[in-house]
């Protein structure tokens, strides 16, 4: 199956997430392609997961006047500022589009390995680890939070995924820590626990085709394709940069 490598760009919170919808609504038609980008942030963003309350959010003092933007996928809220996002579509036809975890571990063994290829050790935290996302105990920050399928290294949470399902094929998309902000001083990035470079176009490139890989995908590099870029458009206007979106709950 081919997967196309769209190519890195940054862009803001609604562009993005009208992007990574745009990615999923191809990937539902039925044709037996996948579809990968890397990405980066225009502008520092919280995204929250898609059912978590914004008053939430707003009630932290850090998070008051900052861009805001919520997800088509659940989890818990990110902090874009220096790292390096992934997205995944992958139709229903592919043997991992079953509901499972095969995708999430898939993906992140892959990251994993181009984290070992640069001298990290990092692996997934596992179902023995203490966990503090139960119910109403779960944490308001996707990397405050715990779960067995999170890449980690030093005891820091450097990756962390979620997905969406439409007709059987599956969005996931997540982010690798790239280094610490100013912001969440508490959070380290895979630069913080090793001497390493932190360009995020540099490590799209080292992902892309690993992932790609990974789930016995074709990579191919190709430009946005006009039909999706014209559905991300529409979804930007329409739903993300909406405030009817991003502060329903």
């Amino acid at each position: 199956m081919k997967c196309r490598i769209l190519p890195y760009a940054a862009a803001d919170g609604p562009s993005n997430m009208a992007l990574d919808e745009a990615l999923l609504a191809a990937a539902s038609t039925g044709r037996p392609a996948a579809y990968l980008r890397c990405y980066g942030w225009s502008v520092p963003t919280m995204s929250l997961g898609y059912f978590q309350r914004l008053a939430e959010i707003r009630a932290d003092p850090r998070w008051q006047a900052v861009p805001v933007v919520r997800r088509l996928t659940g989890g818990g809220a990110i902090w874009h500022d220096h790292e390096v996002t992934y997205a995944l579509a992958i139709p229903a036809s592919h043997p991992q589009a079953r509901p499972n975890t095969a995708l999430y571990r898939a993906v992140h063994a892959a990251i994993a390995a181009v984290l070992a290829d640069r001298g990290v050790a990092a692996g997934r935290r596992g179902e023995g680890a203490p966990r503090g996302s139960a119910g109403r105990n779960r944490q308001l920050l996707c990397f405050t939070d715990w779960d067995p399928e999170d890449i980690v290294a030093q005891g820091f949470k450097l990756v962390g995924s979620a997905q969406r399902r439409r007709h059987g094929a599956i969005l996931q998309h997540g982010s690798l820590l790239l280094a610490r902000s100013d912001r969440v001083p508490e959070l380290r990035g895979v630069c913080d626990v090793a001497d390493l470079p932190r360009s995020p176009e540099a490590w799209s490139r080292l992902l892309a085709v690993r992932i790609a890989r990974a789930l016995g995908l074709d990579p191919e590099a190709s430009a946005v394709p006009a039909a999706i870029r014209d559905r991300a458009s529409e979804l930007e206007r329409t739903t993300y940069g909406n405030a009817a979106w991003n502060e329903f709950r």
